[in-house]
């Protein structure tokens, strides 16, 4: 029995670090023209993404927040599905994970919103006049 356990770790350890062993690899320059082209591609893909209008950039966040969204209810409805059909107290305790997920997502979603309708004020220019060079500046308080 022993030896099925340390087997069965043994899995698990190296599923953990052979992916990492290959992808420290993979980051490795072969040599400093590799190396240039790699990173010169980075920033070529940040450029674009920063040129993009914003009303580009709008689209893809409200489409990535939608696609979170079904992703979450289809995870609530799916554990709530499989804690009714199994009879698991383990899948009820998922439902109320997913369910707290959900929640909490919805939370944010909305304080978003709602932060995007507030505004910060914006300063209003003061004009100077001949007059006030001369003597001392004025100073106007608008109440917002």
């Amino acid at each position: 029995m022993e030896i099925v356990i340390f087997i069965l770790l043994a899995g698990v350890w190296a599923m953990l670090l052979i992916p990492s062993f290959f992808d420290s690899r993979k980051q490795a320059p072969i040599n400093t023209t590799q190396d240039f082209a790699r990173n010169t591609a980075r920033l070529n893909a940040v450029r674009v993404l920063a040129n993009e209008p914003a009303a580009v950039q709008r689209r893809r966040v409200l489409a990535r927040r939608r696609r979170t969204l079904i992703a979450l209810v289809a995870a609530a409805m799916a554990s709530l599905g499989l804690a009714i059909v199994t009879g698991s107290i383990v899948f009820l305790g998922v439902n109320l994970v997913v369910d707290m997920a959900l929640a909490s997502y919805v939370a944010m979603l909305l304080q978003i919103k709602e932060h995007a309708g507030v505004r910060p004020p914006v300063p209003l220019p003061v004009e100077a006049s001949p007059a006030a060079e001369d003597s001392q500046a004025k100073i106007r308080i608008l109440a917002g």
